[in-house]
């Protein structure tokens, strides 16, 4: 059975989308089968792959609606959406519809409408139940997730084993955990209370300057006693921001970069989680 592990953080450019990305790629490397799955509206993770989010006729959005709707049909509507990349990883596409998706959500938030009309078949469970029946089929299912449509985030977190919360190594980016770990907190008290942060990724981390030095250990002192926070950041480099262009991870794009070594480094811990 799959691990679920959702990439989750309130605020923008911490590297949500590359570490989804590239944390898959380096499972895949351990022989692991991966599902990724673009859980944004923006497609940012479809585009990083080399497929153009606008293109996507089957996209989680079609999922999301399958599952509220035509729960019996989801496994057709699965095998449309999935796509086999050539980087070792499969691939569930989001574009703009995915907003759509999310509406339809909050209709049913509002309206305390039950998606098949079952007690446990909430609105903040309906990816839960489109991605129950792909565990037996992948090793890690791991979730990209925006920054807008706080219920598809917390659709993600539902159905989550664990998450990670990638900071940005300087001082404002890591003013944002606070915020994270609060939704985390809800979700583990209304709907999944077996989720678990797997620990705190810092990202475009630069071993010499002197504030990435104290952002670490910062971080370290504030949460270290609580939260994990993973041994390796990821190293800085422009290679990591040039993969999305080439439609490749940084093992395809660039296989010897620090980056590179510092996925590969996460990837263990992972794999260490069970």
């Amino acid at each position: 059975m799959a691990y679920i592990i959702s990439f989750t953080n309130s605020k923008g450019g911490v590297g949500k989308t590359s570490s989804t990305l590239n944390l898959g790629a380096a499972l895949s490397i351990f022989q692991k089968r991966i599902l990724i799955i673009d859980n944004d509206p923006q497609g940012n993770l479809t585009a990083a792959l080399g497929y153009t989010p606008a293109e996507q006729s089957h996209t989680l959005s079609n999922l999301l609606f399958a599952a509220i709707d035509y729960p019996e049909d989801l496994n057709l509507h699965s095998s449309r959406t999935i796509i086999h990349t050539g980087s070792g990883m499969d691939l569930i596409p989001a574009n703009r519809r995915l907003a759509d998706a999310a509406a339809r959500l909050q209709v049913m938030q509002m309206s305390q409408y039950s998606a098949v009309g079952e007690v446990d078949r909430v609105c903040e469970k309906v990816m839960g139940s489109l991605l129950e029946p792909l565990r037996e089929q992948y090793d890690y299912i791991i979730i990209d997730c925006g920054l807008q449509h706080e219920l598809l985030t917390v659709n993600a977190l539902a159905a989550s084993d664990y998450c990670i919360i990638p900071v940005q190594a300087h001082f404002l980016a890591s003013e944002g955990i606070p915020d994270v770990l609060e939704l985390v907190k809800s979700v583990q008290a209304k709907f999944n209370p077996n989720l678990k942060i797997a620990g705190i990724l810092l990202t475009m981390y630069q071993s010499r300057p002197q504030l990435c030095q104290s952002v670490k250990a910062s971080v370290s002192e504030v949460y270290g006693e609580d939260f994990h926070v993973f041994q390796r950041p990821i190293e800085y480099s422009i290679k990591v921001a040039e993969c999305p262009a080439a439609g490749q991870s940084i093992f395809e794009y660039a296989p010897k970069n620090a980056a590179a070594e510092s996925y590969r480094s996460l990837a263990e811990e992972v794999l260490a989680l069970g």
